[in-house]
C-alpha cells in the first residue's frame, strides 16, 4: 500500500510554501507538457495502466513498455516508483498553481483556464483521482492553501458576512463546496464543459 500521508506532506509543502521548483512548461492551449519529454511519456503511460492495475502491480518494465522507452531511461530520471509517483504529481499540481497564480483574486477567466486545462488533460488527472484512496482530502488541502494565500479581500470577513459563520466554519464550507464540484465533474467522467463548472462553482459559493 502506497504511504498516503507521505504525498499529503508533499502536498502541504506545495501548497503553502508557494515557492517552486516548476518542472513543466505551461502552454497557452493548456495542454500538460513536461519540460523533459521522457516525463510525460512516463506520465502517460502510468496513466493508462492504473486504468487496470494496482499501483503495487505495475512494475517499472511495464511502465517502460508502454511508454516506448527502456528501464534505463526510466532510471536516469527517477529512483524508484515512488520517486516517479512523487515527480508525477509536482507536474499536474504546479500546471494547475501556476495557472491560478496568474490572478490570486480566482475570478472567472482563471477559473476557466484552470478547469480547461483539468478537461484537456482529464485521462491523467482522472486515473490519479482514482488511484489515490483519500484524494478528497488532498484536494481539500490544496484549495485551502491557495484560497488562503489568495488576493481576495477580506477573505475573513466576506466569508463570515456570507455564511453566517465564524471563520473557520466558513471556510471549511467555501473549500467542501468547490471541491465537491470539482470531484463530481471528474467522477462523471468530466461530462460537462469547463465553462460550465465554473459557472456552477460562481452560482453556489458566496464570495
Amino acid at each position: 500500500m502506497v504511504n498516503v500521508n507521505y504525498y499529503l506532506n508533499l502536498y502541504c509543502i506545495i501548497t503553502f510554501n508557494k515557492i517552486y521548483d516548476f518542472k513543466v512548461l505551461y502552454k497557452g492551449d493548456n495542454i500538460l507538457v513536461s519540460s523533459d519529454n521522457t516525463n510525460l511519456k512516463f506520465l502517460k503511460a502510468f496513466s493508462e495502466l492504473l486504468k487496470t492495475r494496482s499501483f503495487e502491480q505495475i512494475k517499472v518494465s511495464d511502465l517502460a513498455k508502454k511508454a516506448q522507452l527502456s528501464r534505463r531511461a526510466f532510471y536516469n530520471h527517477y529512483n524508484s516508483k515512488e520517486d516517479f509517483l512523487r515527480e508525477s504529481i509536482l507536474i499536474i499540481f504546479d500546471d494547475i498553481t501556476k495557472i491560478l497564480n496568474n490572478d490570486l483574486l480566482y475570478e472567472e477567466v482563471v477559473l476557466r483556464e484552470m478547469l480547461s486545462y483539468m478537461y484537456i488533460n482529464k485521462e491523467i488527472i482522472k486515473s490519479f483521482v482514482c488511484f489515490f484512496p483519500n484524494i478528497d482530502n488532498i484536494i481539500k488541502d490544496y484549495i485551502k492553501g491557495m484560497i488562503i494565500h489568495s488576493e481576495i479581500p477580506d477573505l475573513k470577513k466576506q466569508l463570515e458576512t456570507a455564511y453566517k459563520v465564524p471563520y473557520t466554519f466558513a471556510l471549511d464550507i467555501y473549500i467542501s463546496t468547490i471541491e465537491s464540484i470539482i470531484l463530481n465533474w471528474i467522477d462523471n467522467d468530466f461530462n460537462e464543459a469547463p465553462e460550465e463548472i465554473a459557472n456552477y462553482i460562481n452560482s453556489v459559493v458566496r464570495i
